[in-house]
């Protein structure tokens, strides 16, 4: 269900803004990738998006799989990730311009993230 409402609302912006179709589909991917990860049953979502200056800015809260903090705040781009099967940083870095972990409480975090706009 988040997913879906995800991928409204970004499609919505999208096309609001008149974003080109590969940027939309990039920013879906991106978005998708991080809540691939997260269990079923859960904290609540949230999703933030602003433009401006040629960048979409997104950023996705509530997230709650430490693995996956873990992973995307490791400092070299090669260091393995034995609790995340899936190399989400080399996906969000073919995706996305760059991206940061935000820890937002003590039991989630948030990722934002920026696609530049062409």
């Amino acid at each position: 269900m988040a997913l879906s409402t995800m991928r409204v609302v970004v499609g919505w912006v999208a096309s609001c803004n008149d974003l080109p179709l590969d940027s939309l589909d990039d920013i879906n991917l991106a978005v998708e990738t991080l809540l691939a990860e997260e269990e079923e049953v859960g904290r609540p979502f949230s999703l933030a998006l602003s433009i401006a200056e040629g960048c979409v800015s997104v950023t996705v809260d509530g997230l709650e799989n430490w693995e996956l903090e873990v992973n995307l705040s490791a400092q070299h781009p090669f260091e393995p990730s034995p609790h995340c099967p899936l190399d989400v940083r080399m996906f969000l870095d073919a995706l996305v311009e760059k991206y940061k972990v935000v820890r937002t409480s003590d039991e989630a975090f948030g990722v934002c993230m920026q696609k530049r706009i062409v």
